[in-house]
């Protein structure tokens, strides 16, 4: 399909149109909590006729009804096997931040603008999806990860990060060699921002639970991934192929064994 851009107004329409009355309650609180009944119900009439001239609606037998590709992306919104949040800082104090969410064998790229004012969708296969994870984060293709993989304790982390703004755990700070100090001067050029990854899925009362985090140094030139191993942190030179590995394990082997499964 092609992109599919909806307003605040017109995403929250199209939740009460297919009775998914919770979810289009909570986005009017947020964005329109002091609105009265008699402004909310003008507004949603005015995104009836936007969604028609976009012919994202269609009106028949006196109906207005979503058209099939939009009823199925309100649907994987409000219920999705699987799902992973991209965000970033984004140089300007701000952040950015994408949603995929699988349904079956399908994902949908979910982008937000306009301080979440405009939500922006569209079908992606899984390769693609991990070519534009990597984009995301401008993660190079070409980079050698080798073995300069290593290990920190909570404690170690989170000092080194520490270090960065406290002139004390600065001055206590031990000199890093090797890997290490690669690692802590990527954090050191990036002022210790750290971009997030996120995986997670929906429990039975549909609440989204997280089933792995990953961190990124927020650095393109010389970017690491960190992923929490039981009570440390393993830290490593990331490259496109080891984004569509770690993709592939959270989301893809899932979705062949559903397929195996016959489900």
């Amino acid at each position: 399909m092609d992109k599919i851009s909806l307003s605040i107004e017109e995403l929250i329409y199209c939740f009460y149109s297919e009775g998914f009355f919770e979810q289009g309650n909570a986005l009017k609180q947020v964005y329109f909590g002091d609105l009265d009944d008699e402004k909310m119900d003008l507004l949603l009439q005015i995104s009836t006729r936007s969604l028609l001239s976009k012919s994202l609606v269609s009106y028949k037998n006196h109906k207005f009804t979503l058209v099939e590709e939009l009823a199925d992306i309100i649907a994987i919104l409000n219920y999705s096997d699987q799902s992973m949040k991209v965000s970033r800082h984004d140089g300007e104090g701000g952040e950015e931040a994408v949603s995929y969410h699988l349904r079956g064998d399908r994902f949908i790229q979910h982008s937000l603008f306009y301080d979440e004012q405009v939500h922006v969708f569209s079908s992606v296969t899984f390769d693609e999806a991990s070519d534009l994870v990597s984009d995301f984060y401008s993660i190079q293709g070409d980079r050698e990860t080798g073995t300069n993989g290593f290990s920190l304790s909570q404690q170690e982390f989170e000092f080194m990060i520490d270090s960065l703004e406290n002139n004390s755990a600065l001055f206590e700070q031990q000199k890093y060699e090797g890997s290490k100090n690669d690692f802590y001067q990527s954090l050191k050029e990036s002022n210790g921002l750290l971009n997030t990854l996120l995986f997670f899925e929906f429990n039975e009362a549909k609440e989204p639970e997280v089933t792995t985090l990953v961190l990124f140094t927020n650095n393109p030139a010389n970017n690491w991934m960190i992923e929490k191993r039981e009570q440390d942190f393993y830290l490593i030179p990331c490259n496109r192929e080891m984004i569509k590995m770690l993709i592939e394990d959270n989301i893809e082997v899932k979705v062949k064994e559903t397929v195996s499964d016959g489900k």
